[in-house]
């Protein structure tokens, strides 16, 4: 997981373990882990953390907290990392997590019925980037390899901020924020596979020698990668078997103890889930070893891990169990995480990043890293079906600009990327420092347009909801028959008419039913009192009007 080059910069804050008297070796000199002063720097680390990622919460980048944090505590700034070594592998364990969590959300149903638009989205946004990156990394001279590795820092979405921003605006359940959801997710893979290229490339280009080795150097860790995918497949659907049949028979268990079925329930839960916790962390770390040592990206393995677990649910459920065990314990992954961005930051090089042609050509690079994502909005299908907005863009332009703002939001992905490259020599401090330029402005920029583009598709839709209201008075109305408010017919009649013509009309309006009841409706055999429904329905003598 780290080259020559780190460990011994790891190796050399290190201090000499000594024994005791006795020569158990269970005492550690002054200097060593008992230090008060490195034990401090690991308070102002974790508390740099949590307040300037609260700062960025605002703008809606919160991940740039934890990279900010640790570029003025890392060796370019400050240089006050304490216990870098567990600090990088705690941040290796909490990305893992983090890519893990992806990987819980994938929903084989929703990628079933966009496929096709879902891939297109996510393999254009993928090569795009990569080759107008590189296409400009050549202009400036950079050679090849480190333009492609350059270009391939621009290739992933950050699929966890998406998701979070159509959260966030209740949109991720309409058919538009599924196709994001499930385009970011494929991208992400794809994005996996060209960082185990990217691992394999900064391995063996010194032994390349002809285009044969480049052609094994490119294809080996892409045919391990596939393999990683495909076993993750295999285990999305053995898992949730093994799950369930382990729940029937804890069920069994109890069922002579246990009569009452909620409390049979929550006794199977109260051992079952923690079992299954431990399991899914346990999976995650082996796979995602596995994965490294099989010649993939160690994260990709982490993200099968977590596919695995991802369909383990009862029909009609949003998410997975194993996601919804795991929002339960977010304080923990989100520490995890943040630790993982700060050692991203740890790595930054900050007189390259503040340099006249670093900052310049970071300024420059924003512009195939952010347009290389946005203009996927140019393929969502129009009104008319069509997949190509060229012609009738302006009918459609919110969800065009919806689908390339979400597309162009960078993670933590993009920042790992750059980090591989720069630490295996691949990339230059100032081509590192342009990237990481880019992937800064792509994190913060297009995360505040998204709210306000979905901000005024909400404002818009109220409105026109209004004016249909005011100019479709056949639409908004529903006549009954004066005579049914009279004495003459039943009360029961006149009750069942009203409710069921108000249930239509009120649906229609898109106005959910709720608790069996529809604006004071109780839906019960019972007739429901007249107060009830009168500050909402006018009855006058041509019938009822809304």
């Amino acid at each position: 997981m780290f080259n020559n080059s780190e460990c011994e910069r790891f190796e050399s804050g290190c201090h000499d373990y000594i024994e005791d008297e006795y020569g158990t070796g269970a005492r550690f000199n002054n200097d060593s882990f008992g230090n008060m002063e490195e034990l401090s720097r690991v308070g102002l680390l974790l508390t740099l953390i949590y307040f300037l990622s609260i700062f960025f919460r605002y703008l809606r980048a919160e991940l740039l907290g934890g990279i900010v944090a640790g570029l003025l505590m890392g060796p370019a700034v400050a240089n006050w990392v304490a216990y870098e070594r567990a600090t990088y592998m705690v941040g290796r364990i909490g990305l893992s997590l983090l890519v893990m969590e992806g990987g819980l959300g994938v929903d084989f149903e929703n990628f079933k019925k966009t496929w096709l638009l879902t891939t297109t989205l996510a393999l254009t946004g993928t090569i795009a980037p990569c080759l107008l990156g590189w296409l400009l990394m050549y202009f400036f001279d950079r050679d090849n390899v480190e333009g492609f590795a350059a270009g391939t820092a621009l290739s992933s979405t950050s699929i966890g901020m998406s998701i979070m921003m159509l959260i966030q605006f209740n949109y991720l359940k309409t058919p538009l924020g599924g196709i994001i959801a499930v385009a970011a997710m494929v991208d992400d893979v794809a994005s996996l596979v060209i960082l185990a290229v990217l691992q394999e490339i900064g391995r063996s280009q010194d032994d390349a020698t002809s285009p044969s080795d480049w052609a094994e150097i490119i294809l080996k860790p892409i045919g391990i990668s596939l393999g990683v995918i495909a076993a993750g497949v295999v285990l999305t659907i053995i898992t949730p078997i093994i799950y369930f049949r382990m729940e029937k028979r804890w069920d069994s268990y109890y069922a002579n103890k246990i009569e009452n079925a909620a409390e049979r329930k929550k006794e199977v839960e109260a051992w079952l889930n923690p079992l299954f916790l431990f399991f899914l962390v346990v999976i995650t770390i082996g796979s995602s070893i596995a994965s490294g040592y099989a010649g993939s990206s160690y994260l990709l393995g982490a993200f099968a891990a977590g596919m695995a677990f991802s369909q383990i649910r009862e029909e009609g459920d949003s998410e997975s169990r194993a996601e919804t065990l795991w929002k339960k314990h977010a304080s923990l992954g989100w520490w995890l995480a943040s630790v993982s961005f700060a050692t991203l930051g740890f790595s930054v090089p900050y007189k390259a990043l503040f340099s006249l042609e670093g900052f310049s050509l970071g300024m420059l690079y924003v512009i195939p890293a952010f347009f290389g994502k946005f203009l996927l909005g140019l393929l969502v299908p129009n009104k008319d079906g069509n997949f190509c907005n060229a012609c009738g863009f302006c009918n459609n332009i919110d969800d065009a600009l919806i689908v390339g703002l979400a597309m162009a939001t960078r993670g933590e992905l993009g920042f790992v990327m750059a980090q591989t490259a720069v630490t295996n020599d691949i990339m230059g401090d100032t081509t590192y420092a342009a990237c990481v330029w880019a992937l800064f402005i792509c994190t913060l920029i297009p995360p505040l347009f998204f709210g306000r583009v979905l901000e005024r598709k909400q404002r818009r839709s109220v409105k026109q909801q209004q004016v249909a209201q005011e100019h479709n008075e056949p639409v908004l109305e529903v006549h009954v028959p004066a005579d049914l408010s009279t004495e003459q017919e039943s009360n029961e009649t006149s009750t069942t008419n009203i409710e069921m013509k108000t249930q239509r009309v009120l649906e229609n309006e898109g106005v959910e039913k709720a608790d069996g009841a529809y604006n004071g409706f109780d839906n019960t055999e019972t007739d429901p009192p007249r107060e009830s429904y009168e500050k909402d329905v006018k009855v006058d003598g041509d019938g009822l009007v809304f």
